[in-house]
């Protein structure tokens, strides 16, 4: 695997509002990249679902092979 991020079908409710709906990503090893978007986009939401802050209700996420 040559990946540093794989987010795979990712979803995060809060009660009945969802902010992440079947969200999937890849970033290879060595880019950079960015996100972007408006307010409410569920960017904060998917942060801290890569750093652990939160678990996704359902999906996966794999940084750096683990």
């Amino acid at each position: 695997m040559n990946n540093l991020l794989e987010i795979k079908n990712v979803v995060k409710t809060y009660g009945g509002f969802t902010a992440l709906n079947n969200v999937s990503l890849t970033i290879p090893k060595g880019s950079v990249f960015g996100l972007l978007g408006p307010n409410g986009a569920g960017k904060s939401t998917l942060f801290n679902l890569i750093t652990g802050s939160l678990s996704p209700d359902t999906g996966s996420i794999i940084f750096n092979e683990k």
